[in-house]
């Protein structure tokens, strides 16, 4: 799936960087902007508070989020986002009586950006703090909510009056731990960890000026 996608994205920044070569059109920007985004973030690992429990290991995934941006002028803009992954963790299901377990990574983020307003081809820098939410299915893992930011950059290449490419590189760092309970038989549970939480995401979106 995460090739599938990372496949996707190089093709679209191929598509992007085709239509910067076409003329810009206006540069006029609309006071708001609906972003909806599809992408890759990062996979992980967690620790189990067990020995003989190997880590539980997830790889990159499908993210998708939805971005509003308020121009306060043409070249600045404030942001809120929500984006959302679910990872898919493996484990030894000799050691707890399951072999897998999804575990969703949830961020909601405040935040502004600056970038020209003019060029067939304009950058941007992004930085933002909000919460991470992570959390699973009911009774597998147990939900919990922490303080984030991030700090990224990327371009918005223009493809029509209202409407442009956005590619996007983000990081994230959260600074409470992410802690799991996972269920293995009647009052039985391992608990995996991880010592902060630290993701890298690519996205591209549609930029929609309303």
């Amino acid at each position: 799936m995460a090739s599938t996608v990372a496949a996707s994205l190089l093709m679209a920044i191929a598509f992007g960087t085709a239509a910067a070569a076409e003329p810009a059109p206006a540069a006029a920007r609309y006071p708001v902007e609906l972003i909806p985004l599809i992408g890759v973030r990062g996979g992980a690992n967690l620790e189990a508070d067990v020995p003989a429990v190997h880590s539980a290991t997830a790889n990159p995934s499908l993210s998708f989020g939805l971005a509003v941006d308020v121009f306060v002028r043409p070249d600045a803009w404030f942001e809120v986002f929500a984006d959302h992954q679910t990872l898919h963790f493996t484990s030894d299901p000799s050691a707890f009586g399951t072999s897998s377990f999804d575990f969703a990574v949830d961020y909601l983020q405040f935040g502004g950006g600056y970038g020209p307003a003019e060029g067939r081809v304009r950058p941007y820098v992004t930085a933002s703090v909000g919460l991470t939410r992570y959390g699973a299915n009911s009774g597998d893992v147990g939900s919990m909510i922490g303080a984030s930011g991030s700090l990224g950059g990327g371009m918005t290449v223009p493809v029509g009056k209202r409407v442009a490419f956005r590619f996007d590189l983000r990081g994230y760092a959260t600074l409470q731990d992410a802690a799991v309970s996972v269920t293995c038989g009647p009052g039985c549970f391992v608990n995996f960890s991880a010592n902060g939480w630290f993701q890298i995401a690519g996205t591209v979106g549609l930029a929609i000026g309303l």
